[in-house]
């Protein structure tokens, strides 16, 4: 990896309510090449995606990495009792916020949002609410929760979390051996999609974000890996089927196949080139 693109430029972003949160900023050398926005996974900090972003940079694209809520370098808070937020914040607050930027930064790119698990689930019910915005949105290792899709343990493992949060104030995910400490709203949120199949949050009432998601007709690569017990293929077949009207194009990579062992859920974002040639196809099509 070179210098420049172990040190990324960082552009802080204010929130509203006090605390703010870093993008992450790998420039390439042509400003006007698409600019991508990396949205991470529950639980994980910006800074994993270095290699990825770093691999997709030297490719020629400007990449950018948001970090999430509650997992900031500095500037954020950690969720507490006293601090909460969930599904709705990350649509309405952040993401608006980091997309903005991203596009205020590279004016002349096109531009496309990438979703990594939490950050994928989010990224394409942003995507349906503002299809304008993006020329493509991009999923990898994204999985719906519904308890149908998962081994019977899983229905009171998901519920016996949104109940643990509630009681402590905030997740403790170290102890679940799942994520980190995470805000008991996002908890409910995704307990919710669990239980319900639904996307179906919001404030002050609920919306039915899958009736959005039906709607949206973008460009999609949605990418599932062999071997990921999170987002196996089928939960993210289950995720993609909710956007009918979408071009979509639909991988499941096989990485021992590709004779790289050790990928997972995470391990992929350190070892970009199981994806790379993929990602770099579907965009050169744009």
């Amino acid at each position: 990896m070179t210098l420049s693109a172990a040190t990324p430029e960082i552009i802080r972003l204010q929130r509203s309510e006090g605390t703010s949160f870093a993008l992450q900023v790998y420039p390439a050398a042509d400003p006007a090449a698409a600019a991508i926005l990396i949205q991470p996974a529950m639980g994980v900090k910006a800074g994993y995606y270095a290699p990825l972003a770093t691999a997709l940079r030297e490719a020629g694209y400007n990449i950018a990495v948001a970090e999430l809520r509650g997992h900031e370098d500095s500037g954020g808070r950690k969720p507490g009792r006293d601090y909460d937020f969930g599904y709705h914040e990350l649509l309405t607050e952040d993401w608006p916020q980091a997309v903005a930027a991203v596009k205020a930064r590279f004016p002349a790119a096109p531009f496309y949002l990438y979703g990594h698990s939490l950050g994928g689930q989010v990224s394409a019910i942003y995507a349906a609410h503002h299809p304008q915005q993006l020329d493509g949105l991009i999923l990898t290792a994204v999985s719906s929760v519904h308890w149908k899709l998962w081994p019977l343990p899983f229905w009171p493992y998901s519920q016996t979390a949104v109940l643990v949060s509630k009681l402590l104030g905030h997740f403790p995910g170290e102890k679940f051996k799942f994520a980190g400490r995470e805000a008991r709203s996002v908890i409910a949120d995704w307990g919710r999609q669990a239980r319900t199949g639904r996307f179906y949050f919001g404030k002050p009432a609920r919306t039915d974000h899958d009736a959005v998601l039906a709607t949206m007709a973008i460009p999609v690569l949605a990418i599932s890996l062999q071997g990921d017990f999170f987002a196996p293929k089928h939960a993210m077949n289950d995720i993609v089927r909710r956007f009918p009207k979408a071009t979509l194009t639909r991988q499941h990579l096989d990485p021992r196949a590709m004779g790289i062992e050790g990928i997972d859920h995470f391990r992929w974002v350190r070892k970009p080139q199981v994806v790379l040639p993929t990602l770099l196809d579907w965009l050169k099509s744009r």
